[in-house]
């Protein structure tokens, strides 16, 4: 009889498995609708080809004539408040720089300041002291020692946080973008 019950055992274990798993297998499956939308309109995505360039030096350069150029007095200053992301009881400031068709913003915290958006139209303006609005794309190349295959120049570092954005039409450069990063 001691021989029989770890026989008995395991057939018992073995068909209540069996059980659970023909249960298992016979749930019903309801079938289910899907309803699409269709949009009305497809929308038609534009792709800019673009050349980008890691140049951590004349990233430098060019982010330090647009600090100066922030020193213009030409500009109108808006200022802000903005509540601190890390410490909501400090209060820091943006400030937007406006002349004609440019704007500059920066963040201003308790000890330090930074721009972190640009967007230069006109040519009041000048990088490197000879890149400005409207000059012609032959131009900024042979400043930069670099040919151009697309209208869409970006420079920047590694990791994109500061790019400056060239985009030229009709041969000439129509506007320079700064994207920054703060933190």
């Amino acid at each position: 009889m001691k021989r029989q019950l770890p026989i008995l055992m395991l057939i018992l274990i073995v068909s209540c498995k069996q059980k659970e798993i023909q249960k298992a297998e016979s749930i019903e499956v309801k079938p289910t609708m899907e309803l699409k939308a269709v949009p009305k309109k497809q929308i038609e995505e534009i792709v800019i080809p673009e050349q980008y360039f890691e140049n951590d030096s004349l990233l430098t350069e060019l982010e330090s004539d647009l600090e100066k150029i922030a020193l213009n007095p030409k500009f109108d200053l808006k200022v802000e408040p903005n509540s601190n992301t890390h410490d909501e009881s400090v209060t820091d400031t943006i400030k937007t720089l406006t002349f004609d068709k440019t704007k500059i913003y920066s963040y201003r915290a308790t000890n330090w300041e930074s721009i972190y958006s640009a967007k230069i139209e006109n040519s009041d303006f000048e990088f490197l002291d000879s890149i400005f609005v409207g000059i012609k794309k032959e131009k900024l190349e042979n400043r930069i020692k670099t040919e151009f295959k697309t209208d869409l120049l970006k420079i920047g570092n590694l990791e994109q946080t500061s790019v400056f954005i060239f985009k030229f039409e009709n041969g000439k450069l129509k506007f320079i973008e700064y994207q920054g990063y703060v933190d």
